[in-house]
């Protein structure tokens, strides 16, 4: 019970402190060490083979409505104390929809993708991931997570992602 208290204080925490910063430098425990570098980024530094690799699953980016609120995303990865991390996936005007998958786009609904070094690693239907401690090599990993609508196109402001890239340190 105590640890269930310790993970829900600790989540209130996070979240007021996303809400409050813009950015956000946390050192971990154990070393792993975040950095949010933006709630509205493009990236575009890709080798070749990993550009044809997302040109394989490539959506052309969706604008978000005139009339709705533009979603914002950010988000914190700590170590699980029962092994690999926790990504707390914290949204704006956004909501997940995972029955809604393939179907037609809907304002501010949908899903989120998490790429680790510009590499599309999973598709995510709510707002906690748990990937193992294999994802995130020793050294520095930029981790992104972009949000999309249900038929997975990018939800976008002036044809630039809604994302978060969030830069993790793992020792060596």
């Amino acid at each position: 019970m105590e640890k269930i208290a310790y993970i829900v204080i600790g989540g209130a925490i996070g979240v007021v402190l996303t809400v409050i910063l813009q950015t956000v430098h946390i050192t971990m425990p154990e070393g792993v060490v975040m950095q949010d570098t933006a709630a509205v980024t493009a990236s575009a530094d890709m080798t070749m083979s990993q550009a044809e690799m997302a040109a394989m699953h490539q959506h052309p980016p969706l604008a978000v409505s005139q009339d709705a609120p533009v979603p914002t995303v950010t988000y914190l990865v700590f170590p699980d104390p029962m092994g690999g991390y926790n990504v707390q996936i914290l949204t704006r005007n956004f909501q997940f929809t995972p029955a809604n998958i393939n179907r037609d786009p809907q304002d501010n609904e949908g899903h989120a993708h998490i790429y680790i070094n510009d590499v599309k690693y999973a598709r995510i239907y709510s707002d906690w991931f748990n990937p193992p401690a294999s994802a995130l090599l020793p050294g520095e990993s930029q981790v992104k997570v972009t949000l999309n609508a249900n038929n997975h196109s990018e939800w976008s402001v002036d044809d630039i992602p809604i994302s978060s890239t969030v830069s993790v340190v793992v020792p060596e």
